[in-house]
């Protein structure tokens, strides 16, 4: 199993990125999380660890880390293996997807060596769970970077990226979707799942307490799933609100079997 992690960065690992007139700090937290990718054997043990804030670092992307939050400056949420079908862009199965938030963009790291590939930005932001579908496209929650039809308000979308084109396509919302669906919004958390034939998948917006399942050939809603609890045996709330139901917040759901 693969497990996103971190280690804490001491200020004596502060780290330098050359700059035009000298080295710029780029981690100045006194304590940092240094994200790390968690290989995990079915008994539970740790069997290795791979280093991602280093994989970034040592690559040619690092001056991303410049603008980077110097606390937290990688933001590791996601990370999976590519498909054997994976394809194009210098994808090789195997090769391993991680979804950088706070960057606001997936790295592909070398299945063997685990550098750093290729890095994938666009118009998404803050992302969770980049997961490879085929060849060199992606699907992911893209937490931040959708709108509204009229543009005065985020909306979060499931959205394709081809690594090798740089094409974005917006499967959910669409012109489609119900209106009481297209402005589903979370800030942050949240996640997606693919359906085994990779027909379908399955939204979750975290904060909204709401997931929708759709097509993926064309958006279209399948099922809508409302995290909604009964609250009326609790004795310390106020009798309005002892007799609704209270939407709670909801992690992720994903399909039997499917990991």
């Amino acid at each position: 199993a693969l497990v996103p992690g971190w280690r804490l960065g001491r200020p004596i690992d502060t780290q330098l990125v050359p700059g035009w007139h000298g080295p710029l700090i780029v981690m100045s937290c006194p304590r940092w999380l240094r994200d790390v990718v968690n290989v995990i054997e079915p008994a539970g043990g740790l069997l290795k660890e791979i280093p991602v804030f280093d994989a970034v670092f040592e690559s040619s992307y690092a001056s991303l880390l410049l603008y980077a939050d110097p606390c937290d400056p990688t933001h590791v949420n996601s990370v999976h293996r590519l498909g054997e079908d994976a394809a194009g862009a210098g994808l090789e199965p195997g090769d391993l997807v991680v979804s950088i938030r706070n960057l606001h963009a997936f790295a592909v790291l070398d299945r063997d060596t685990h550098r750093l590939k290729r890095m994938v930005r666009g118009g998404f932001m803050m992302q969770h769970s980049v997961l490879h579908f085929e060849g060199s496209r992606f699907l992911m929650l893209d937490n931040q970077g959708g709108r509204t039809a009229d543009g005065t308000r985020m909306v979060s979308r499931l959205l394709m990226v081809d690594a090798a084109s740089g094409e974005e396509t917006t499967i959910f919302p669409n012109h489609r979707t119900p209106d009481h669906l297209r402005e589903l919004y979370t800030y942050t958390g949240g996640g997606i799942a693919i359906s085994p034939d990779r027909g379908r998948a399955m939204v979750t917006f975290t904060q909204y307490g709401k997931a929708v399942e759709v097509r993926i050939a064309d958006g279209a809603v399948l099922v809508v799933f409302d995290s909604l609890y009964d609250v009326s045996s609790l004795d310390r709330l106020p009798e309005e609100r002892a007799t609704r139901a209270v939407r709670k917040r909801l992690r992720e759901i994903r399909y039997g079997g499917s990991g």
